[in-house]
C-alpha cells in the first residue's frame, strides 16, 4: 500500500479521535451512584454471545455469509467515586476477556481506563480534567473518521482538560486543551500512529436567560507516523446555545476550517457545521446531534466531505428497575483523492436490562457494525448478541 494511504489512514483516525467534544458527546462507559462522599463499586459480568464475522471481511459471493463464531466473555469493572460540594471525582477501569469457542487464535484481552475531575475554584471559576485509555482488538470497536474496519488492535488515550469562568454577569469564557495519541498493534499494516496536541477557547455572551451567542477559535497540531506528516489545523466560527426549557438544551456552531501541511506547504480550507440537542428527564437522558466537516485532503483521511449523525439513551440504572442503554451513528466521508474508496459507515449499540435485585441484572445486548466503501465485494457487517448478568454492590467508603 502506498505511503500516501499510510499516512492518510493516520492523520483520519488521530484528527477524527481528537475531535471538538461536542462532536463526541455519548452515553457514559460507567454509570454513577451520585452519593455524597466516597463510593467503590466493583463488580463483574459474565456472558454468552454470537459474531457473525469473526474476522471482519466481506462476504463471500459462492455463500454470501462469513464466519461466525461463539464466545465467553468475563468483564471485571471497578469504579471510585467522590462527591463533595465543590468537587466531583471519578475513575473507573473496565477489563474485556473473551474467549472464542473455535477461532482460540482471536482470543483477546481489553482494557478501557478512565478519570475524571471536575472543581468549583471559585463561585466564577470551574476547572476540569478528563483522560480515557483504550485498548480494543479492532478497529471497528472504536469509531474513527476515514479508517477501514480490519482486526488490527489498537491502543489511545486521550486526555483534556480546562476551566469555565463566568467573567461578568452575562459573558462567559471556555477554554479547553487536548491530547490524544494512537498506536496499532501491527505498523505494518495500512495504519500507523500519531498524536495531536489542540487548544480551543469560546467567549460568548448571553442575550437572554436561556440564550446566547458567541465565537469560537481553536488549533490542533499534529505529528504523524513517526514525524513525516506535521499538519496545523485551524477552525474559527461562531456559536449558539438555547435553553429550549429547563431540561433540554440546543447548540450549534459553524465557520471556516484551515488544513496546513508543515512539510510541504499545501493548504486547504473549508466550513464546518456542528449541532447538537439533549434532554435530560428523571429517567432517561437522550441526545442527537448533527456535524458536517470540509476540508479537502489530509484532515479527514483524505475526504473532503465528512457528514455524522448521532443519537443515544441513557437510562440511570439506580432509577430503573428495567432500562436501555443504546446508541447509534452514521458517518459518511467523501475522499478528495479519487484513487481512495468512499466510506459509509454505521454504529449501533443497544442494551436491554432488568435488575433482579440491586446488586444482580441481567442484560440482552445487541451490536451491529457496518462499512460500505461503495465498490464491489466493499461491504462489511457485523452482528454481535448475547446475553450477561452483571453482579455488583455500591460501598461507601466512610
Amino acid at each position: 500500500m502506498s505511503t500516501t494511504k499510510r499516512w492518510l489512514s493516520a492523520a483520519a483516525l488521530v484528527v477524527g479521535l481528537a475531535a471538538p467534544a461536542a462532536a463526541q458527546d455519548q452515553s457514559s462507559e460507567f454509570d454513577s451512584s451520585r452519593v455524597p462522599g466516597w463510593t467503590f463499586v466493583p463488580g463483574v459480568t459474565f456472558g454468552g454471545i454470537y459474531d457473525s464475522n469473526i474476522g471482519l471481511t466481506t462476504a463471500p459471493a459462492d455463500t454470501g455469509r462469513t464466519q461466525g463464531d461463539e464466545l465467553m466473555l468475563a468483564a471485571p469493572f471497578g469504579q471510585l467515586e467522590y462527591f463533595g460540594r465543590r468537587t466531583e471525582f471519578s475513575t473507573g477501569y473496565r477489563g474485556f476477556v473473551r474467549r472464542y469457542m473455535d477461532v482460540e487464535q482471536l482470543n483477546s484481552f481489553d482494557q478501557r481506563i478512565y478519570t475524571s475531575l471536575r472543581r468549583l475554584v471559585s463561585r466564577r471559576v470551574t476547572f476540569h480534567l478528563q483522560d480515557s485509555f483504550t485498548d480494543v482488538p479492532s478497529t471497528d470497536e472504536v469509531e474513527l473518521h476515514g479508517v477501514p474496519f480490519s482486526r488490527t488492535g489498537a491502543q489511545s488515550n486521550m486526555f483534556s482538560t480546562g476551566v469555565h469562568a463566568r467573567l461578568t454577569r452575562f459573558t462567559d469564557l471556555n477554554v479547553r486543551y487536548e491530547n490524544t495519541w494512537v498506536s496499532f498493534a501491527r505498523t505494518e499494516n495500512f495504519l500507523t500512529g500519531g498524536y495531536v496536541n489542540g487548544l480551543r477557547a469560546e467567549l460568548s455572551r448571553r442575550l437572554t436567560e436561556r440564550t446566547s451567542l458567541g465565537g469560537e477559535y481553536g488549533i490542533r497540531m499534529a505529528d504523524l507516523n513517526q514525524g513525516t506528516r506535521e499538519l496545523t489545523f485551524h477552525d474559527a466560527g461562531a456559536t449558539l446555545h438555547h435553553e429550549m426549557g429547563p431540561h433540554t438544551e440546543f447548540s450549534a456552531a459553524t465557520g471556516m476550517s484551515r488544513l496546513d501541511d508543515r512539510l510541504t506547504g499545501e493548504t486547504r480550507t473549508g466550513p464546518f457545521v456542528r449541532t447538537g440537542i439533549t434532554h435530560k428527564g428523571a429517567r432517561a437522558t437522550v441526545g442527537a446531534s448533527f456535524e458536517r466537516l470540509f476540508v479537502p485532503s489530509f484532515g479527514f483521511g483524505g475526504s473532503n466531505q465528512s457528514q455524522e449523525i448521532r443519537g443515544y439513551v441513557q437510562m440511570p440504572l439506580t432509577r430503573n428497575r428495567t432500562y436501555v442503554q443504546g446508541s447509534a451513528a452514521w458517518r459518511r466521508s467523501d475522499p478528495f483523492i479519487e484513487s481512495e474508496l468512499k466510506l459509509d459507515t454505521v454504529w449501533i449499540r443497544s442494551t436491554l436490562g432488568y435488575a433482579l435485585a440491586r446488586w444482580f441484572r441481567t442484560e440482552l445486548f445487541y451490536a451491529y457494525t457496518r462499512q460500505d466503501s461503495q465498490v464491489t465485494g466493499g461491504e462489511i457487517d457485523r452482528h454481535r448478541a448475547g446475553v450477561q448478568v452483571v453482579v455488583s454492590q455500591p460501598m461507601r467508603i466512610r
